[in-house]
């Protein structure tokens, strides 16, 4: 049988307790690292889809990035109002694949407005980046949601043609 002694040393913790011991600055650093990775992951899963801001800007003034036809009708008369985007239109979705595949691109879109505020045809009339027919649906999906204040002459409410660059962005 074996004895035990005590030499009346303090002992020592061995070398495996001393290392089940973390720094409070090691895990606040780790806890912080996974919650930037989450964050990351998280927008990276989504991806960014998203109206230019110049156009919508513009939008609300009357020109620049959304061009209104003039004389839509051939009537002589010039609008006394663009079409104006109301506030909530959805944000097309980005299309899944494409997130998957690292696609990203813009689209431009046609938008004809009737006298109701809402889009009567929407057609793409231009597109850059990738030429996935993907980003093509979704914007086209999205823009049929949308509702508008419609363009206004002499009092009236007029059918009018706006351009809309719809962008695609991950991250």
């Amino acid at each position: 049988m074996g004895t035990y002694y005590d030499s009346g040393r303090p002992h020592a913790p061995s070398r495996a307790a001393a290392t089940r011991r973390a720094s409070p600055v090691v895990v606040g650093a780790v806890l912080a690292a996974l919650v930037a990775m989450a964050i990351a992951w998280h927008a990276g899963r989504d991806g960014q889809t998203r109206t230019s801001p110049d156009a919508i800007s513009s939008m609300d003034a009357g020109g620049g990035g959304m061009s209104a036809l003039a004389d839509p009708d051939g009537s002589g008369q010039a609008m006394d109002r663009a079409p104006r985007p109301l506030a909530g239109n959805p944000v097309p979705r980005y299309p899944r694949a494409a997130l998957r595949n690292g696609s990203e691109g813009d689209v431009l879109l046609s938008i004809l407005i009737g006298v109701d505020g809402r889009p009567m045809d929407v057609q793409v009339i231009g597109r850059s980046g990738s030429q996935d027919p993907a980003f093509d649906r979704a914007a086209i999906e999205a823009a049929r949601q949308w509702r508008f204040e419609p363009a206004m002459r002499g009092g009236e409410a007029v059918p009018s043609t706006v351009h809309l660059p719809v962008e695609f962005r991950r991250g």
